[in-house]
């Protein structure tokens, strides 16, 4: 091809490239846009690849003069401070998660399950919850912690850990396809590895010495919830705090992998018996709120995961042995509004 018909096709091509990489950026997720991105990717790619054989006598002296050091510095530092998720390019990146959660809230609030708790509070908190490919009924808890990391109050835990009953029945094999609901019945049996952060930083020892509460002794039904099947926006309020933490626990059962089996771990009974439910490990992501920023959104980070079965609350920083824990969530945002006292009255 011409030089002329290459650099038209590269013109074109560039502005339809920039136009669906900003909609990518800035909005939620749609098929058209990722493709219409991909293909025009490829397409540039290929222009690019005729426009350096049309101009290979000049691109190569180009190369052999002196600005070739200093450009090729600079963008070897751009994809070193990338890679290695620097500050600039770790904001970047949330700033267009957070621009495409509140995108997608907005246009979008049909998709999302809505969970109201009690918003009588002074300030509001909304939890909007993505889902990714292996959201799979799981159990969840949402609480605050002091910037200390001492515990404040829990939010939201589902129903099926807060009254100590994992319906009995489920195997690796029908637990997706197994009817959801929930029977307050004894029968099931109890999860105390679904949730182990949450559950030690509460602080409540049962009569076993374990943490997750009990079909016997539940927790309060004010703050518990169905198990949501899809994507969610949970409500919810907290008394006056200028600064705090916000975390989210959040498990899928039977989603055992390599390193989390039957064949692993065969020292740690509860991982093995009824309580157990063979699977990874629970997943936690936290946020700070500082009031005093006037900032309406924040995006959870992911902080670590819990232990495989429960029998403490730290959180673990390796994750090397996740593989579908880590694509249970895609993002998770939280809002906050400091209301006035007019608008508590």
């Amino acid at each position: 091809m011409s030089r002329n018909t290459i650099s038209i096709l590269m013109l074109l091509v560039f502005l339809i490239l920039s136009v669906s990489g900003i909609l990518s950026y800035f909005t939620a997720y749609t098929r058209s846009i990722a493709t219409v991105h991909t293909v025009f990717g490829f397409l540039f790619l290929l222009i690019t690849v005729a426009h350096v054989f049309n101009n290979n006598k000049a691109l190569s002296a180009y190369f052999r003069t002196w600005q070739i050091i200093p450009l090729s510095m600079l963008v070897a530092a751009v994809a070193f401070f990338t890679i290695t998720d620097s500050a600039a390019s770790n904001y970047l990146m949330n700033y267009g998660a957070t621009s495409k959660a509140k995108y997608g809230v907005e246009t979008e609030s049909d998709l999302y399950t809505k969970i109201e708790m009690d918003v009588s509070k002074s300030h509001q908190l909304s939890i909007e919850l993505k889902r990714a490919e292996h959201f799979w009924h799981p159990q969840i808890a949402v609480w605050t912690e002091d910037t200390l990391g001492n515990f404040i109050e829990t939010l939201y835990i589902t129903k099926a850990t807060a009254k100590g009953i994992f319906a009995g029945g489920r195997t690796k094999d029908n637990f997706k396809t197994l009817d959801t609901e929930i029977v307050d019945t004894e029968g099931g049996f109890r999860r105390v590895n679904a949730l182990p952060i949450w559950s030690h930083k509460r602080g409540v020892v049962y009569a076993d010495g374990l943490y997750a509460p009990t079909f016997e002794n539940p927790m309060p039904d004010g703050m518990t919830g169905a198990t949501p099947l899809n994507n969610f926006s949970l409500n919810t309020s907290i008394e006056s705090a200028e600064s705090f933490i916000v975390k989210l626990e959040i498990n899928v059962a039977f989603d055992d992998n390599e390193y989390y089996s039957a064949f692993d771990f065969p020292d740690d009974e509860i991982f093995h018996n009824g309580t157990g439910q063979l699977g990874q490990p629970s997943i936690v992501f936290n946020t700070k709120i500082d009031a005093s920023k006037k900032k309406s959104y924040y995006l959870m980070d992911l902080e670590g995961h819990g232990h495989h079965s429960g029998q403490d609350g730290k959180i673990y920083k390796d994750l090397s042995n996740l593989t579908t824990a880590l694509q249970i969530v895609e993002l998770i945002l939280v809002g906050f509004k400091k209301q006035s006292v007019d608008e508590t009255m």
